[in-house]
């Protein structure tokens, strides 16, 4: 597997910082959730973008809401960034999940 390169990591940083703004601030979500964008993974080309989400409930539910609404978020995401692509967004369940036991 290829290391990313220093472009794309600050690249991916950025738009886990925008996507979380841009979700918390434009998605109509249930307020007693607490949903985090865990990591992004763009594509070299800039095509795509794999955003991987955590919530506290309703995990599928929250996903669901968000890929059917990621043309929106793209479109806003587009606005506030200057990239010469907006990727296209897919959102996942983040795959690092804490298996904590009290």
């Amino acid at each position: 597997m290829k290391e990313k390169s220093h472009r794309m990591e600050k690249v991916n940083s950025m738009l886990k910082k925008e996507l979380s703004e841009i979700i918390s601030e434009e998605i109509a979500l249930p307020k007693d959730n607490f949903i985090t964008v865990s990591f992004v993974d763009t594509t070299a080309d800039l095509s795509e973008a794999q955003v991987f989400i955590s919530a506290l409930k309703d995990e599928e539910e929250i996903l669901e809401v968000l890929n059917k609404q990621s043309g929106h978020i793209r479109y806003v995401l587009g606005k506030r960034i200057r990239m010469k692509k907006t990727p296209k967004l897919l959102f996942k369940k983040d795959i690092f999940e804490l298996n904590i036991s009290l």
